[in-house]
């Protein structure tokens, strides 16, 4: 099967948890070679904590959000507290395409990584550096996660209910993580068409939170021109009305409708029976709708408590209104659309067994993506990845586990045994 890259391209990947990874990630499925690089102490903090259970159930290899983020690389262990671990490292720049890391500030340099020390090593290096709020300006020291990206990208600042006495939400636990990563994969795409012109690689600084920001662009927009800082929405948008998340018979189904027109509208009071509830003056128009918004949820919550979801569902579609089920996971895994275009990858991985994990987005027939290689163990390719890269003979490789550079447990489990 031909791959967009087809392994003629390789990225060492030394970022954790989700933005980094994802772009490493996307890069294995499009064929590209990516060596993943962690440290027999300081792994990748998405595998979890070692304390989560008993040695000998391997926990760091059960994080269900390392396993799937990590699919479709090789796995190396290299200490990079120790010079012959950054000396490694740095024979692996030189044999690579893409450098990806998103360490915490100033990590980078005090390791010799910065990219002036591997340009010199590698001219045709390419190399990403995430930061979560940039490499300059007044706070580009501090430390950020999925949630403090969000609250100053400005979305938890949108996030809460019209009626909800100004509190506030988090809307993800890291929505900023594969926002960034995505932005990344398109990045160092164009520099790689960059490369093939000048024959250099480049510093791509890619700042978490910035790449964050353009999903809140129309609230920063309706306050550049009414000077009022938009207040939380909820499920309601700006303009439109009836538009939100609706509660149907039983435990807990619900279904989220949008009407952007009066003709839907009509359409949606019609298949539910609440024909004078369209003809009354409060809801006849846009704006009247709008203005009167909590009457008429009122209404169509007491409308659509009474039918099953389903039957629901096919009313509503069947009249031209936008409507879908909220699905909790089980839901989705067994949506007949998702299962249908066979969405859902089973993927055997050691210790954890066989698993369904998402797919490859995009469908390319002639160069299809791979999405169904298992991630790496911790170490599991060092003597794939040091002998097939760097020449690297088996008493060399035994040497570097031996004085603990290299292994495939973590560093706490070796020093209690």
């Amino acid at each position: 099967m031909k791959t967009i890259f087809d392994g003629k391209v390789r990225v060492l990947d030394i970022s954790m948890g989700w933005a980094g990874p994802l772009a490493g990630q996307m890069f294995a499925e499009m064929g590209a070679e990516v060596i993943k690089v962690e440290d027999t102490h300081h792994f990748d903090w998405w595998r979890g904590s070692l304390s989560m259970a008993p040695p000998e159930m391997r926990p760091i290899e059960r994080a269900a959000v390392f396993n799937t983020v990590n699919r479709g690389k090789r796995g190396v262990t290299l200490d990079l507290a120790s010079a012959r671990g950054i000396e490694i490292l740095k024979r692996l720049v030189n044999v690579s395409d893409i450098l990806v890391e998103n360490f915490s500030p100033g990590v980078i340099d005090r390791l010799g990584l910065g990219y002036e020390s591997v340009s010199a090593i590698n001219p045709r290096l390419i190399m990403i550096s995430m930061p979560s709020f940039g490499n300059d300006g007044p706070e580009c020291n501090m430390r950020g996660y999925g949630n403090t990206i969000e609250a100053m990208a400005g979305v938890t600042g949108l996030t809460g209910y019209h009626d909800g006495g100004g509190q506030r939400y988090t809307l993800s636990n890291a929505l900023g993580d594969p926002v960034g990563g995505l932005h990344g994969v398109f990045a160092l795409m164009v520099a790689m068409r960059e490369r093939e012109r000048t024959g250099r690689g480049q510093l791509i600084e890619l700042a978490q939170v910035e790449a964050l920001i353009p999903f809140v662009a129309d609230a920063i927009l309706e306050y550049q021109f009414t000077g009022k800082a938009p207040a939380a929405r909820g499920n309601r948008h700006r303009a439109h009305a009836p538009h939100g998340i609706y509660r149907c018979a039983g435990d807990d189904n619900w279904i989220a409708l949008a009407c952007d027109t009066d003709d839907q509208w009509r359409s949606l009071a019609g298949v539910l029976g609440m024909e004078r509830i369209a003809a009354d003056p409060r809801f006849a128009g846009a704006s009247a709708r709008k203005v009167n918004e909590d009457a008429l949820d009122a209404e169509l919550s007491r409308a659509i408590a009474q039918l099953n979801a389903d039957d629901c569902l096919a009313r509503i579609r069947d009249a031209g209104v936008l409507a879908a089920p909220v699905n909790p996971a089980p839901a989705v895994m067994a949506d007949p659309q998702i299962q249908s275009r066979e969405y859902f990858v089973a993927i055997d991985r050691a210790v954890v067994g066989t698993h369904l994990y998402p797919g490859a987005v995009a469908r390319i027939p002639d160069n299809p993506l791979r999405a169904d290689v298992p991630a790496p163990m911790l170490g599991e390719h060092n003597r794939q990845v040091f002998a097939e890269m760097l020449g690297m003979t088996d008493g060399e490789i035994a040497e570097l586990e031996r004085i603990g550079v290299i292994g495939s447990s973590p560093r706490q489990y070796r020093s209690a045994s």
